[in-house]
């Protein structure tokens, strides 16, 4: 009901307060308390009554809610803004700053001293994971991606396997639940993890070992975040071709072996 997850118990006078709130609601949060009781003809103790019920301390914490419900109400309606050019052209270039590099060659050196490199995201992420596992095959050693993390448990795993461990995590926002939850289950075993997000405050990118961050202007359609991806792929192709020239200084007869086969 409104911006509970559950319907109170309410009263006759509760209902007539709640009928005039929902049928006014964008004129409702500006007014005062007396407003409301002089329309609803209820008494300002009932409306105070009201608002406990919806959990919250009184009439302006109510309308704060409330404002904040019918915000979100708006942004599910709303359709996603063209791409930005300009904007995912300027976060692609930033990856040449110094700062940049030196973290893309950090994360590139941990890759790289890793046998078993694993890549994990959700939604639209999981897409990109997918796309770092398979470059990172196709350039550098053989990579997995985690498409079913609730049926891909980490328990009891090998010392010596976690050794040879890494994982990069894709999020966008870097505060899923189900990303934060299986990270803590790597990290258990003191598996490095590098984050590829959006957000460089995020829970993700603060527990991560390595982060490399990218800069798009947030978007959400129906609930669901529609943020472009494009930098985050450059960044991830970037990062694995920056393993990929490590692996052929170490071993410069691997063109050589890959052309005589």
């Amino acid at each position: 009901m409104l911006f509970l997850d559950h319907t109170p118990d309410l009263t006759e006078t509760d209902m007539i307060i709640y009928r005039a709130i929902v049928q006014n609601m964008n004129t409702v949060i500006y007014m005062r308390i007396r407003d409301l009781a002089a329309t609803t003809y209820c008494s300002t103790a009932s409306i105070q009554r009201f608002c406990q019920k919806f959990d919250c301390s009184g009439w302006s914490e109510f309308k704060t809610r409330l404002r904040l419900y019918l915000d979100n109400q708006a942004a599910r309606h709303a359709y996603p803004t063209d791409l930005d050019s300009g904007e995912i052209v300027r976060s692609i270039m930033e990856t040449d700053a110094a700062s940049s590099q030196q973290q893309i060659d950090q994360a590139a050196e941990l890759l790289f001293n890793r046998k078993q490199v694993l890549w994990f995201g959700c939604g639209t992420s999981r897409i990109l994971a997918e796309f770092g596992a398979l470059t990172y095959s196709g350039l550098v050693n053989m990579s997995l991606a985690i498409n079913d993390p609730l049926n891909s448990p980490v328990v009891n795993l090998n010392s010596a396997v976690a050794k040879e461990m890494c994982l990069v995590v894709c999020s966008v926002s870097g505060e899923n639940r189900l990303v934060i939850q299986y990270m803590a289950e790597f990290m258990k075993h003191d598996i490095p993890v590098i984050a590829i997000t959006n957000n460089v405050n995020s829970t993700v990118a603060k527990m991560a070992q390595l982060t490399l961050t990218y800069f798009a202007t947030v978007q959400n359609v129906a609930g669901a975040n529609v943020t472009t991806q494009t930098p985050a792929l450059f960044l991830i192709e970037k990062l694995i071709r920056r393993v990929s020239s490590l692996l052929h200084v170490t071993d410069p007869n691997i063109d050589t072996q890959e052309n005589m086969r």
